[in-house]
């Protein structure tokens, strides 16, 4: 990446005026910190960038760094990343020394400085050593970041980890392999979960069912059979017994590549028992599927097989074939899980039939074979996912009423997403006060974050930093979202030095902020601006 990523012309009109009062106190630099500082050091680094042996350049950066210790923490993160560019990575190291003790930022957000800036190009092992230099026994490794990014973190900065991890790794703990097969799975990467998997039995660790059915269900998803029936032998081989869930994911995966034949013959196959005794690894064969090859030691029962099959159909928009299924179930005397029911009115839903999707609402409500409180819910959730907001409310005051919704923080949520999509700023606020007051489930830490994006997205800055610094009051979590909004919003109405403020306090107070994202929020300062502040 180049130096300019700074936005380095943005000070350069700064940088013309003389810099002999570097020798003077560093005193009347910070006063008008940074548009003096930064654009000094900026141009400083450019220019040893292109010429490293300017002994003058070199000097006055000298006379910069004597203050170190005066920094704040947005002025070490910007230094450090130049020294890295410089390749002065002693220096760095010694201010985000100072950066982690004195400052006190999150060891997590200390780690990534060193995991993404410091020795961004070299192996894992590396970071730990370079770490284990600064870290003073600070009680965190490589192992415990890994699984903090794998919670926290962004795909790009999950997937960086995952190549970093491949390219060699002595002294990652087992938990940490599993939380990244986990991550990558949930974000539906099922093929380079499958080479941690893979890197995981060449190093050894023990291989648990859970992690098995993870990537399995993930690779399903994805449509990769070939890829989920090499991990399903791998199970059986392992000796690991196969239940339920295992053939409804690979139904779906059938359906979703509209191998509905295959799809029917599995249905079939499970309907009629006829699975052969005793499946065990030596019996399975090449070139055939294991799924057709297995024997399920326990007996499923026949209302199940029918649900996995309708909601693998419902789950590919296969409408019509699922309904002639759900005809046959209803003439069954069991009568079908809930969910069954909701998954038809999803699909109905995502194909734009949702005068056909209330119809089978209401008929079935007034049936009464199914809690129409618990189906209600589907109609609800589409509903605002469709932006059907006016529609989405009458449901939801409806079963408040009947004390449903109001104690479901997850559809009170769902309903404040929806208003602040519709731009219904003051029923967002009325339903948030709502909530505060008891009158509906209490608030979470999604809720804050729904109020504070929502007020910065739609331009009231003032009334998202204060729920900002509500949630900092009382000590409810902040993630990445909520900072970025908070800062990008306040440079975008020209409060910068007001932006500024906060992320200082947030690099200092956050513990879920990473450098990467924390460099994202720091451009938003300088883009498009000729100065920081004015």
């Amino acid at each position: 990446m180049k130096l300019g990523v700074f936005t380095f012309s943005l000070y350069s009109h700064l940088y013309r005026r003389s810099i002999s009062h570097l020798s003077s106190s560093f005193s009347s630099v910070s006063q008008s910190y940074p548009n003096v500082f930064l654009s000094q050091f900026f141009s400083l680094v450019k220019t040893l960038t292109q010429n490293p042996r300017n002994f003058r350049a070199l000097s006055q950066l000298d006379s910069l760094l004597s203050h170190t210790l005066s920094f704040d923490s947005v002025t070490s993160v910007s230094v450090i990343e130049g020294l890295c560019r410089l390749k002065k990575l002693n220096r760095a190291k010694s201010l985000l020394l100072h950066l982690k003790d004195n400052l006190k930022v999150s060891p997590y957000f200390a780690f990534s400085l060193m995991f993404d800036c410091l020795v961004k190009d070299g192996k894992v092992d590396d970071v730990e050593v370079q770490w284990d230099e600064i870290s003073n026994g600070c009680g965190m490794n490589l192992s415990d970041y890994v699984i903090h990014v794998c919670k926290f973190g962004e795909l790009d900065e999950i997937k960086d980890v995952y190549e970093r991890v491949l390219m060699g790794c002595r002294v990652l703990r087992r938990q940490s392999y599993v939380a990244l097969i986990g991550v990558l799975c949930r974000y539906n990467e099922g093929s380079i979960a499958k080479s941690m998997l893979h890197e995981m039995y060449c190093r050894g660790f023990k291989i648990d069912v859970i992690t098995y059915i993870v990537i399995f269900q993930c690779l399903c998803r994805n449509g990769d059979l070939d890829s989920a029936d090499y991990v399903l032998r791998k199970m059986v081989k392992d000796g690991f017994d196969v239940d339920v869930c295992i053939y409804g994911s690979f139904m779906y995966g059938l359906c979703k590549l509209a191998k509905f034949r295959e799809a029917n013959k599995l249905f079939n196959k499970l309907m009629n028992r006829d699975c052969f005794s005793g499946s065990k690894a030596e019996l399975l064969k090449e070139g055939r599927r294991v799924i057709f090859q297995l024997n399920y030691e326990g007996v499923i029962p026949e209302m199940m097989v029918y649900e996995i099959y309708f909601r693998s159909l419902c789950a590919v928009g296969k409408l019509d074939d699922a309904e002639v299924l759900l005809m046959k179930m209803m003439k069954k005397n069991t009568v079908a899980q809930v969910c069954v029911y909701g998954s038809f009115i999803k699909a109905l839903f995502r194909a734009g039939r949702e005068e056909d999707a209330l119809k089978f609402f209401r008929v079935e409500c007034k049936k009464g074979l199914v809690c129409s409180d618990e189906l209600a819910r589907y109609v609800f959730e589409q509903q605002c996912r469709k932006g059907a907001v006016d529609n989405a409310m009458e449901i939801f005051n409806g079963f408040s009423r009947k004390g449903m919704f109001s104690n479901s923080v997850v559809h009170c949520n769902c309903l404040l997403d929806s208003l602040w999509g519709d731009g219904r700023i003051m029923e967002a606020e009325r339903h948030f006060e709502q909530m505060k007051n008891g009158e509906l489930a209490p608030p979470n830490s999604a809720t804050y974050r729904l109020m504070a994006c929502g007020y910065c997205n739609w331009g009231n800055i003032r009334k998202g930093v204060d729920i900002y610094e509500e949630m900092l009051s009382k000590s409810i979590p902040i993630d990445g979202c909520i900072y970025e909004a908070v800062v990008t919003s306040l440079c975008k109405q020209g409060w910068v030095a007001e932006a500024y403020k906060h992320l200082d306090s947030m690099t200092r107070n956050g513990t879920t902020v990473s450098y990467r994202v924390w460099k994202r929020m720091f451009h938003s300062l300088s883009s498009d601006r000729e100065q920081i502040f004015d």
